[in-house]
């Protein structure tokens, strides 16, 4: 082959990236001088680069958290001419996200998730800007929902909270669901308990079972009780690759789009191989269930579900477009991330169990006292969601599982669509904006001790859940804020509550052992942009023989 026809798409390719570096850096620096206010303060960064070289490529929280406590709750950082901004109080998020939402509800572009891999479809990634500015689309006769509009956002937080919104999660049939998810989970622990008696890492259990709520409340798909579930490992998959194309720095073409036209072949473009892949796992979490659940209609089989109801009055009404149904496969697949929260908590409180034994005792307590403890006649019965209000430790409890280590300790980053003054600083327009949930939830300030377990802290002196505001109550915050604030909030709260409740009421939760006997104490380390704890064992055991019967009977 003759090499002059490579070098010329190489110099070409390098003098488009050099000419985008300088204009980039120009437009940003030179071309809007604020000169009105003075920027946040922040680490000193180097000319040009900002604080590139120094951003952390792990847990971003931690170093985030420590830097807030040099330069203070609003920290700005700077990489290659763009300006983030990180929020580590309460009040400094909520005075922006939630009380100026309207200017702070929009998402930065995402080269990687949004547009190579496809996840600008769905809500984590969809646009909301009301400023004339802002370069999103607009919707039209033949596309009513296109890509990064306000119209899409708006359609699918509408579809969010008719399904799963504070009304709809006390729906009796969303009820009966959860009634057979928690059953088949009590189950399936008790199966994957008596593997070794030593102890068992129960993660995929957990994620199994999460899982199956929200794929029978989805698509109306019952999944296997035994054995892999090629549709759970599907929506695994493809939680993945969110999660990892999600993480901040972790690919430059996110930082540089423009390396997003690079051929695969080009030295340094691995983002392609790895996007493919992320690409293909979410086009099957879009189309596999979908599919499944058209075939069912077809033969006149399909459970009562999200899409089912969809698609049945779409077909009965005559309507229905291939802009409509990219909604709600978007909206689908939306609510399965929603669901993530639910397995990194309910590992959390195992862990948790297993270092605060006194904590499960009180809770175990409460619950016999509520309920009566398991008996042999039959006439005990699971906890029920309606249960909480004379379970006031046991909420309490709850609510230190969001705090004590938050599921999306990050979240999903905001984009402010025009120049803001905040305390006398300077938030320019297109500044990337993160809350940072983990710090919040650790204010020494607010929750004294907060590397602790100690769901007292949520009570009064006469054992009852004390008032909290929304910025107080880790069962807000752990959500996020504003219009951004996770739409499956209320499903995934009264899930983790029912299943709590009645993990503790049947089962005895204590440390694995080692072949001598000798108790192994579990490591407390969390990893990922979804933050859940690293994998550990530990031992399940019916309190009594009849528990056992009463895990049988559901």
């Amino acid at each position: 082959m003759d090499s002059s026809r490579i070098l010329l798409p190489l110099d070409a390719l390098s003098t488009l990236a050099g000419l985008y570096f300088i204009y980039h850096l120009f437009w940003r620096h030179f071309s809007k001088q604020p000169a009105r206010a003075p920027l946040a303060p922040g680490p000193l960064g180097w000319p040009v680069v900002g604080n590139a070289f120094r951003l952390p490529q792990v847990k971003h929280w931690l170093t985030y958290h420590r830097w807030s406590k040099t330069y203070g709750d609003v920290l700005r950082l700077t990489s290659y001419g763009e300006t983030t901004i990180i929020l580590g109080s309460a009040r400094a998020a909520s005075d922006l996200l939630d009380r100026r939402g309207i200017i702070y509800s929009d998402r930065p572009p995402s080269a990687l998730a949004g547009e190579i891999v496809g996840w600008n479809h769905g809500l984590g990634y969809a646009r909301f800007s009301p400023s004339a500015s802002a370069p999103i689309a607009k919707p039209s006769a033949t596309s009513p929902y296109p890509i990064y509009s306000d119209a899409r956002f708006r359609a699918l937080r509408k579809l969010f909270h008719n399904t799963i919104g504070p009304r709809a999660s006390t729906r009796a049939d969303l009820s009966a669901m959860q009634d057979r998810a928690r059953g088949k989970l009590l189950r399936q622990l008790l199966d994957a308990g008596q593997l070794d008696a030593n102890g068992t890492d129960f993660g995929d259990t957990i994620r199994q079972a999460s899982g199956s709520l929200i794929l029978l409340l989805t698509y109306g798909y019952e999944v296997a009780d035994t054995g892999h579930d090629p549709l759970v490992q599907i929506v695994e998959d493809a939680m993945a690759g969110f999660s990892r194309a999600s993480d901040p720095d972790a690919f430059w073409v996110d930082r540089w789009p423009i390396l997003k036209y690079l051929p695969p072949w080009f030295p340094g473009a691995t983002f392609h191989k790895a996007a493919r892949r992320m690409r293909h796992d979410r086009e099957q979490l879009y189309d596999v269930p979908f599919a499944y659940v058209r075939e069912k209609l077809r033969q006149d089989e399909a459970s009562p579900s999200i899409v089912s109801d969809f698609l049945s009055a779409n077909k009965s009404s005559g309507e229905g477009s291939s802009a409509e149904e990219d909604l709600i496969k978007a909206a689908a697949a939306d609510f399965l991330y929603a669901s993530r929260k639910t397995p990194s908590s309910l590992l959390s409180f195992l862990l948790a169990m297993l270092l605060y034994p006194d904590v499960q005792r009180r809770a175990q307590a409460e619950l016999d006292a509520v309920l009566g403890p398991p008996s042999s006649d039959g006439g005990c019965r699971l906890p029920a969601v309606s249960d909480r209000d004379n379970l006031p430790y046991l909420s309490a409890l709850v609510k230190e599982v969001w705090r004590w280590n938050p599921s999306v300790p990050l979240g999903l980053a905001h984009r402010v669509t025009q120049d803001d003054i905040y305390r006398g600083f300077l938030i320019p327009e297109g500044a990337t904006i993160y809350a940072n949930i983990w710090a919040i939830l650790h204010d020494e300030a607010t929750y004294p001790s907060p590397s602790t377990f100690q769901p007292e802290r949520f009570l009064d002196a006469n054992g009852k859940l004390r008032p909290l505001s929304k910025t107080d109550d880790p069962g807000w915050v752990a959500f996020g804020f504003g219009r951004r604030i996770c739409p499956g909030m209320f499903l995934a709260e009264n899930s983790v509550f029912l299943y709590i409740a009645s993990i503790l009421y049947v089962y005895d939760i204590s440390k694995a052992r080692d072949v001598d006997g000798s108790e192994v104490e579990p490591e407390v380390e969390y990893t990922g942009f979804i933050s859940h704890p690293m994998p550990f064992k530990c031992r399940l055991l019916p309190r009594t023989k009849e528990a056992n019967e009463l895990i049988c009977r559901y």
